[in-house]
């Protein structure tokens, strides 16, 4: 076996996308699973000898969104060959990735060569079904195919009514950073998707892989370790970003105004933080009610206490305290206190990471 060849597991069927060329000399094919819950596919995590396992099968799917989870979790290498995945699941795996210490990157479509001025782009989209999942996944291979020529995408806005489940009634705006307004619809382009803008037109076919971008891909995922912090292929998170972008189509809808999409990356940590704080808000605003509610109840006592213990010194006779101590009446603030200790969790467990 040559070293230079690439060893690949294939979740799917190579076939699929390279029915009538080979796949690239460089690549090599051990295995293929086109049915991962027929066949079984745990072998992998036991071969040494494979180099990338490409994942050719749908990412809805909760079994194989297992597949991946664990692939990611044993450090293998993974290219997703026809990324669908929503944004939630998208960044969940991205957090198994970073915390396993693994490579996963995605398949992105061939740049957009046209040369688009900054003022609207007209879109056509050969729709096949009224799902949302299937408009979704198809803007955002539209938008991956467009960042060259538009750039990052800022706001969307969509209109059109969802009660009749039409898409031919569905038009969404989006915004780029450039400038530049995508006007997106329904039509019948001679192909997936048609740009145009004055006399200039471009059409793109997302079904359509290259094998030459695919070998770079390949050689991105095999050669993981010895790249560059500044190199490393943030493919899948580009994914992820622009799928979410697409996602708030729904909730432009929904609110009837257009939305703006904020950068960033949501991490293990960010979320850590995030379910903390909430948590840590409620805690201190419930011992403060506690706390102010057993305030008051003293108060309302003291006449009382104050009248007992006249008596007691005017009959010379000595009052027993059947009040709480003090460190059992401040009961209230242990919870938080412990709440709080909880925040050194994240300096203390820490995951150990080698590199596959």
């Amino acid at each position: 076996m040559s070293d230079d060849k690439i060893r690949v597991v294939w979740f799917g069927e190579p076939a699929r996308y390279f029915p009538t060329e080979p796949l690239p000399p460089e690549v090599q094919v051990i295995q293929a699973f086109p049915d991962p819950a027929a066949d079984q596919w745990e072998t992998v995590l036991a071969n040494p000898q494979i180099d990338v396992v490409v994942f050719d099968i749908s990412q809805q799917k909760d079994s194989h969104q297992n597949i991946l989870r664990t692939l990611i979790q044993n450090q293998i290498p993974v290219v997703v060959l026809v990324p669908d995945a929503d944004s939630l699941f998208a960044y969940e795996i991205e957090m198994v990735r970073v915390d396993a210490g693994g490579r996963l990157l995605a398949l992105l479509p061939d740049r957009c060569t046209a040369q688009f001025e900054p003022t609207s782009v007209q879109a056509l989209a050969d729709l096949y079904d009224n799902s949302l999942s299937t408009i979704y996944h198809h803007l955002t291979h539209d938008l991956l195919h467009l960042k060259t020529a538009l750039g990052t995408p800022r706001y969307v806005f969509a209109m059109g009514s969802r009660l009749s489940d039409d898409v031919r009634n569905l038009t969404v705006n989006v915004e780029f950073e450039s400038g530049c307004l995508l006007n997106w619809g329904y039509g019948t382009p001679d192909r997936n998707s048609r740009f145009q803008q004055g006399t200039q037109q471009s059409d793109f076919d997302r079904t359509i892989i290259q094998p030459d971008n695919l070998l770079q891909t390949l050689h991105q995922a095999h050669a993981g370790d010895h790249c560059e912090p500044s190199d490393q292929n943030n493919s899948w998170v580009e994914y992820a970003t622009t799928r979410e972008a697409a996602e708030m189509i729904s909730l432009s809808l929904k609110k009837g105004r257009r939305i703006e999409i904020f950068d960033g990356n949501p991490t293990e940590s960010d979320s850590f933080k995030g379910v903390m704080s909430t948590v840590g808000c409620f805690l201190l605003l419930l011992a403060l009610a506690i706390i102010t509610g057993l305030a008051a109840l003293d108060i309302g006592q003291i006449s009382e206490t104050r009248d007992q213990h006249l008596t007691a010194l005017e009959s010379s006779t000595t009052v027993e305290n059947d009040r709480w101590p003090l460190w059992l009446r401040l009961w209230p603030v242990y919870p938080l206190g412990i709440f709080l200790s909880f925040q050194l969790l994240k300096n203390i467990i820490k995951t150990e990471r080698q590199a596959r």
